[in-house]
């Protein structure tokens, strides 16, 4: 992948680290993100975000230092496949958030760990909706909840964002076993 020049006119100073799957499941995501906008009727709150496994924030004004961080662990990380079958739920109090589950959690996990912190909280997965109000969930998890859904792909890297005017852009792709300056 090539490197993109982006033009942020005022200094970065919050970064999103993830892991980003490849252009086919972003589209798969997309449609199951229409799916739900047709079933519930309406668009929801996340409906245009992107297909990411999210590993973490950052805003800060050192965001040089966090990404030296990062790139000194991501040189001990091995690529991996990740796993990814059929759609799950999470329950946040009234609110209901449908994802892509992944299957393999354990290496996501530990990368997540390796970079931040232990926390047996943390759930890798692909986000289709969030935080759906009750009856919203319920118009749309009777049509999805058995839908099969399998795929995988390569993760070799961690995908650095940044925000610039409301919106999450790319920054950076830090490649894994690389040491800085490798190419």
């Amino acid at each position: 992948m090539k490197p993109s020049q982006i033009k942020i006119s005022n200094p970065v100073q919050e970064l999103l680290f993830i892991i980003a799957p490849p252009r086919h499941i972003k589209s798969d995501v997309s449609v199951l993100k229409d799916d739900v906008q047709y079933l519930i009727g309406r668009e929801f709150d996340d409906r245009y975000s992107k297909a990411c496994i999210s590993l973490f924030n950052y805003s800060d004004e050192h965001v040089t230092d966090m990404i030296e961080h990062v790139e000194s662990k991501a040189t001990h990380f091995k690529p991996f496949n990740i796993f990814i079958k059929d759609l799950n739920v999470f329950y946040n109090g009234s609110y209901r958030t449908i994802y892509l589950d992944i299957v393999n959690k354990y290496p996501v996990r530990d990368i997540f760990e390796k970079l931040i912190k232990e926390d047996a909280g943390y759930i890798p997965h692909i986000t289709i909706a969030k935080k759906l109000a009750a009856e919203d969930f319920l118009k749309a998890w009777p049509y999805l909840k058995d839908l099969p859904y399998s795929q995988h792909f390569l993760c070799d890297r961690i995908t650095v964002l940044a925000r610039s005017e409301n919106k999450w852009i790319h920054y950076k792709d830090i490649m894994f076993g690389q040491l800085r300056g490798d190419a």
